[in-house]
């Protein structure tokens, strides 16, 4: 019979990770263009998701401090499941679109720090801490790898049938659900239930980048540079719809491998450098490799895409765990959802002011202006680091 354990919840969180992240729908941007959705609704859409996170990111994180992380994880998925139907539903009509990426919005938010914390606190009820790294970066691998694999498998639906990746993601969200009932909650949670309240939650975050501005600072930076460092990720699938299927879902499978071995790096290199020394390096690269973007060749794209995503995703686990080990347990999901947050208002102004810089300057002309704004940015990069 199978009994709870941390133990066990590292390898149920591996697991959710593989369907809740499952990239079956990554072609949204298609899928709504192909349903009467002109770029303009669509970007307003995208800014919809994006404020809508922005304004729920602290709240659900704080939810998850005051009440539990099972709790959470649960609302993640039903708020997915009624995301899908409104997909679906749809049919051209933008306000039911909206009412979709308002609670896809919700789905990631209730999940977007909470499955870092059970982690974490699953990982250290279970005497593993010293090995949270390379845990971490396993499960990101995983992450990473079936979010790829899901985008290998929908580029076979790309050509009139992506209805049927939401009915999929229906069912991904459904075995969560019952992965989610065989977890543990940790014991810092059930402590924490009796206690906490939402204002010295508050209190305590206040309190905390008061005592280190520091933290606030990198934060902000981090989540603002990194926003540049995607926005070629994002844009670039706007351009897949000429490509055929099996094009598509090769360079998806070949962007699975590069960051499978990106996370899998970033467990050997986290262990001897921090992320703020690294992320210099990082976004200097990223920069350099947009240059390129100015050639304007189809094949060139494909490797700016491959390669500025695998260096993002050699960097994230890195930083996750860095943070991890920055901030107090009782306030962990808030403080992440925190960093998210910051993420997500970055988006909301980084994503439609690179839309409109593409639609005035071109494509190849935007990326090479990022490119050198990001070389531009090491140097202070450096230097903050050394301030740290």
């Amino acid at each position: 019979m199978f009994q709870k354990s941390y133990h066990h919840n590292i390898a149920l969180l591996g697991a959710t990770e593989f369907f809740s992240f499952f990239g079956i729908t990554s072609f949204w941007l298609l899928f709504l263009s192909q349903h009467g959705m002109s770029l303009w609704q669509i970007g307003m859409l995208e800014s919809l998701f994006h404020a809508t996170s922005l304004l729920s990111e602290v709240p659900s994180g704080l939810l998850a401090d005051r009440f539990s992380y099972r709790t959470n994880l649960y609302l993640s998925r039903l708020t997915s499941i009624l995301s899908c139907l409104l997909m679906l539903a749809g049919q051209g009509n933008f306000w039911i679109y909206a009412g979709g990426m308002i609670l896809n919005a919700w789905s990631y938010n209730f999940d977007s720090g909470t499955s870092a914390a059970m982690l974490f606190e699953s990982v250290k009820e279970a005497g593993l801490e010293k090995r949270f790294l390379k845990i971490s970066s396993f499960l990101s691998g995983i992450s990473e790898g079936t979010r790829t694999l899901g985008t290998v498998a929908a580029g076979f639906f790309v050509h009139g049938l992506l209805e049927l990746t939401y009915l999929i993601q229906i069912a991904c969200s459904l075995v969560v659900v019952f992965l989610i009932f065989l977890m543990k909650e940790p014991t810092v949670k059930k402590e924490a239930r009796q206690s906490a309240s939402l204002h010295k939650i508050v209190k305590i975050v206040l309190k905390e980048f008061k005592r280190n501005p520091n933290l606030l600072i990198w934060l902000v930076t981090s989540q603002i540079i990194s926003a540049v460092m995607c926005m070629f990720y994002f844009y670039y699938q706007n351009e897949l719809e000429s490509l055929t299927s099996w094009q598509i879902s090769l360079i998806m499978l070949v962007s699975s491998a590069i960051n499978i071995a990106a996370v899998w790096l970033a467990s050997q290199i986290g262990e001897n450098r921090r992320a703020l020394s690294l992320f210099p390096i990082l976004v200097g690269l990223t920069g350099l490799i947009y240059l390129f973007a100015m050639t304007g060749l189809p094949l060139v794209y494909v490797l700016i895409y491959l390669l500025t995503d695998g260096l993002y995703a050699l960097f994230v686990p890195i930083y996750s765990n860095d943070l991890q080990l920055l901030i107090p347990s009782d306030v962990r999901a808030t403080m992440l959802s925190v960093n998210a947050m910051l993420f997500s208002l970055s988006m909301i102004v980084i994503f439609p002011l690179t839309g409109f810089l593409i639609d005035t300057l071109g494509f190849s002309l935007t990326f090479l202006a990022l490119g050198i704004l990001l070389i531009l940015c090491v140097p202070l990069l450096i230097l903050g680091a050394q301030l740290f």
